[in-house]
């Protein structure tokens, strides 16, 4: 059993419309971790079945890059977004200043599209920033309190869901606007 709190879990948009009972059931299964700045948490392309619980640090996301240069191809990582816990904040400033926006809320997860795919993809790379805490749910432990109580499930796969819908609407907006660039390249 983790030494998080169901009233911790519930803090995250994820979990926020279970009951505290529920919320509950799921510190039973969380796998307590800690991360040192500059640790990584996720890596792009991996395959996970484990969502990250953040409930204190920042963390960055960022997103590999491929930029042709005079030599061949460079990759390159490029900073999306940090998001940092507020309730508690982080215990140390983060390892660098940040060159994106910070979302600050109270806890956080990542790697939510784990719990509804076995071999989900992550999208993006996540370092810690900050000491950090965090659980790790796992997609069979998840599956199994779902089974115990089918009304866990369908607040939190709403919210995968949203997540999801989300991601999809601003990858296709990338698209749209990388087609137009490189239309726009070619009329010159």
């Amino acid at each position: 059993m983790s030494h998080f709190t169901a009233e911790q879990v519930k803090k995250i948009n994820h979990f926020r419309s279970l009951t505290l009972e529920q919320c509950e059931r799921i510190t039973t299964v969380l796998e307590d971790h800690e991360a040192r700045p500059g640790d990584q948490l996720l890596a792009e392309g991996d395959f996970g079945d484990t969502m990250i619980l953040v409930f204190q640090g920042q963390i960055e996301v960022t997103k590999n890059i491929s930029v042709r240069t005079p030599t061949g191809l460079a990759k390159s990582r490029r900073a999306i977004i940090r998001l940092e816990t507020t309730d508690p904040p982080p215990s140390a400033p983060p390892l660098t200043a940040p060159k994106t926006f910070v979302v600050k809320v109270p806890a956080f997860g990542i790697g939510e599209f784990a719990l509804v795919l076995e071999k989900a993809i992550r999208t993006a790379n996540v370092n810690a920033m900050t000491p950090l805490s965090y659980g790790i749910l796992k997609l069979a432990d998840f599956a199994t309190l779902v089974e115990g109580d089918g009304t866990i499930g369908g607040p939190v796969y709403y919210e995968v869901a949203k997540a999801a819908v989300t991601s999809l609407a601003q990858a296709s907006a990338d698209i749209s606007n990388l087609t137009q660039a490189f239309f726009f390249s070619l009329s010159r």
